[in-house]
């Protein structure tokens, strides 16, 4: 057996076809890898500006409703060898009061739109395209060859059952082509271990060798079909062309097809549907709003004259504050109930979309080359599911902050929209006594109420007072965690 393993052995790996192969797989390999490599620290760099920029917000907010702890997930390393439905980028699930939403991409500086439409070559594309087909070109004369120079009779002329003849083929035809798939893997393996910025866990270690593993498999699966084939046919020229058909078809042409047959079998609706429904509840949420105001005005604009600046009011009256509660409280209710509603809609427009991915992934199996890229997404973590899982839990973490916040009585109190003390002068001190020219920016009272209101805003900026203690929110982790 090791006598007929070690003849297939010599006969592959002493064939140009094997020096070629393995030549431009470690070619395409290292440069899929530098520009993976290249790409996910850009990713890492928009991710760690992300987190600052968030992180920065919460501590100088003064004011509920600029709480905003959104959720940013790191770049997967795994994505440079594989790129999914999320690409090699970052995730961001914007977290508020206003909105629920599905994911979105971090994007850096260095992001190319253009670039994005072009198709991506990470090291699955190269098994998939480069070594299958080095698979079939190994294969297909595997045993027509040898009955068209002869060599076969002499084989079985020995006492050797066939069964170890085919068994010896398969294994010195698999142990040839996981020599290149090996060394390619290896040195992608060596530029993603030596940029600074990818930190492999435990858990990246073993998707990594289940990968390989997979790897292994498929080329093992393809070489064995090729043999197949050599073995039903009487010529070798007869068996390329089946193999070359079998490739074309169940790899580039199913992975082209598979999508477009998803979606025409898959009612997909306008965006401008969702665009109108959505304008529909804003415009609703309005009406209401304007009812509200219109069954409890507001005491004046002399009461609610204040300054304005990144969403926080000051130095407004004290009877316009209450109004504002009010106001707030009924508001912040109804845009609650708008986010929830905004959000089943937008999901009834993409639920669609996602059950289009999907089935792609589940039809992917019936062939062998769609089947193993939907297998090595789902190890790279790039599948829709993962996606989808991530804005799941980014509800659930959004319900326990906005519970958060009822429980600091955020939504009925004035901190929300003002971080003015209760015992703050306000702009206008006696509102009773001003007339309406009074109230104009040219009016002599008015600049000299903001040069007031000036000097107060160099003396907020440095109590600690006005900002709001934070150490307790909520963290993204625990039973959100992955």
């Amino acid at each position: 057996m090791w006598n007929l393993i070690h003849k297939e052995l010599l006969d592959n790996l002493l064939t140009l076809r094997l020096a070629v192969a393995l030549g431009v797989a470690v070619l395409l390999s290292v440069l899929a890898a530098l520009i993976g490599s290249v790409t996910y620290s850009q990713s890492m760099d928009a991710y760690r500006a992300e987190v600052a920029r968030t992180g920065d917000a919460l501590a100088q907010a003064s004011v509920y409703s600029q709480l905003a702890p959104h959720i940013v997930v790191p770049p997967q390393p795994l994505f440079v060898l594989c790129r999914g439905t999320s690409e090699v980028s970052g995730v961001r699930f914007w977290v508020s009061c206003s909105y629920v939403g599905p994911p979105s991409m971090l994007r850096n500086a260095y992001s190319n739109d253009m670039m994005a439409t072009l198709m991506q070559i990470d090291f699955t594309a190269v098994v998939m395209l480069l070594l299958s087909f080095l698979a079939i070109a190994l294969g297909f004369d595997g045993i027509c060859g040898e009955r068209e120079r002869g060599t076969l009779k002499q084989v079985l002329a020995n006492p050797v059952p066939r069964h170890r003849l085919i068994a010896a083929k398969l294994a010195g035809g698999c142990l040839s082509l996981w020599l290149p798939l090996a060394l390619s893997f290896a040195v992608s393996l060596l530029i993603l271990s030596g940029n600074p910025d990818v930190q492999l866990a435990g858990d990246d270690w073993l998707r990594l060798g289940l990968f390989f593993a997979l790897c292994c498999a498929f080329l093992a699966q393809v070489f064995a079909l090729s043999l197949m084939i050599s073995a039903f046919t009487r010529q070798a020229s007869t068996a390329l062309i089946l193999c070359l058909i079998l490739w074309l078809v169940g790899g580039v042409g199913y992975a082209s097809l598979l999508p477009s047959l998803v979606r025409y079998g898959t009612y997909e609706p306008p965006w401008q549907e969702y665009v109108d429904q959505a304008r529909a509840l804003s415009a609703a949420y309005d009406e209401q709003l304007a009812a509200w105001v219109e069954r409890h005005p507001d005491p004046g604009a002399a009461y609610l004259k204040g300054i304005q600046e990144n969403g926080v009011l000051r130095y407004a009256h004290p009877r316009g504050y209450e109004w504002l509660q009010r106001r707030t409280e009924f508001g912040v209710a109804a845009q609650l109930r708008l986010a929830e509603e905004r959000f089943d809609v937008l999901w009834a427009n993409q639920a669609p979309l996602a059950a289009q991915s999907r089935d792609v992934d589940q039809w992917s199996i019936l062939s062998p080359f769609t089947n193993f890229r939907a297998l090595a997404k789902l190890l790279a973590r790039s599948t829709i599911d993962d996606m989808l899982g991530l804005s799941a839990y980014g509800r659930r973490y959004r319900e326990a902050f906005i519970g958060y916040l009822r429980e600091r009585g955020a939504f009925s109190g004035r901190r929300w929209f003002t971080d003015d003390p209760p015992d703050q002068v306000p702009l206008v001190p006696d509102p009773e006594q001003l007339t309406e020219a009074m109230l104009t920016p040219d009016a002599p009272f008015m600049k000299g109420r903001m040069a007031w209101a000036a000097q107060q805003q160099l003396q907020a900026a440095d109590d600690p007072a006005r900002h709001l203690d934070v150490s307790d929110l909520p963290k993204f982790g625990g039973p959100w965690r992955r």
